[in-house]
């Protein structure tokens, strides 16, 4: 964004950047959950859960951070709502109007 936000508007991206990452970590880290009952379960053993800890540290725990940390969030915003992260209802009019392009005025 060239033009500088207003302090409000700034803080409504970044808590919507906030929920967004939030849910998406949250469902990332079920998959891990399940690799956790599978230990737990005796299919696999701690070794092998160690692994999938490390692989889900360098993996999408890693991609969801370098998503969502230092990145203009007009642009978050607008992946999570064409992804399905956030609805178009949860957003406001403003951030949204931001984020489609459809507003000159932060």
């Amino acid at each position: 964004m060239t033009n500088k936000l207003s302090k409000h508007l700034a803080q409504k991206l970044r808590q919507m950047a906030g929920v967004a990452y939030e849910r998406e970590l949250t469902s990332a880290s079920e998959a891990l959950l399940h690799e956790f009952q599978r230990w737990k379960n005796g299919e696999i053993d701690v070794f092998e859960l160690n692994t999938r800890i490390h692989e889900f540290h360098n993996g999408i725990s890693r991609a969801l951070y370098i998503r969502y940390s230092g990145r203009d969030n007009t642009f978050v915003i607008a992946s999570a709502l064409h992804r399905g992260i956030l609805t178009r209802e949860e957003v406001s009019e403003d951030v949204f109007n931001l984020v489609e392009g459809n507003s000159n005025t932060p």
